[in-house]
């Protein structure tokens, strides 16, 4: 009985790496497509309701040039950010965002995106 329940335990770690993993993956495609630039790192953090992703900004690609182009396609401005991102999440998670919270530390240019989750519905 005692395996049967660390098994259970085992299988959730590992569905919420893989959603980390996962959502990662899909931020920081995301994010290239927004600035023109991959990610220098991206680490993800999931609870029960808050998904948290800390992305690191890396250098611009060489061959990239972001001039004009967000006035042009609004998926580049940042409400498209928040709206690729929130779909991201929403797919992988199975849930709705609520709610996207953006932090910016200039200094470090490191950005803090936080997305609060629905609950789940519970049936009776």
């Amino acid at each position: 009985m005692r395996d049967l329940q660390e098994q259970k335990v085992d299988e959730g770690a590992s569905r919420v790496d893989s959603a980390s993993d996962e959502i990662a993956r899909s931020l920081g495609s995301v994010w290239q497509r927004f600035s023109g630039q991959r990610p220098k790192s991206t680490s993800v953090e999931v609870s029960e309701d808050v998904v948290r992703c800390v992305i690191e900004e890396g250098t611009p690609d060489a061959g990239s040039d972001k001039d004009g182009e967000t006035a042009e396609d609004p998926r580049l401005s940042p409400a498209g950010l928040k709206h690729n991102a929130t779909a991201a999440i929403t797919r992988i998670t199975g849930r709705r965002v609520v709610a996207f919270i953006p932090k910016h530390d200039e200094k470090t240019e490191i950005f803090t995106q936080t997305f609060l989750l629905d609950r789940p519905r519970q049936r009776f």
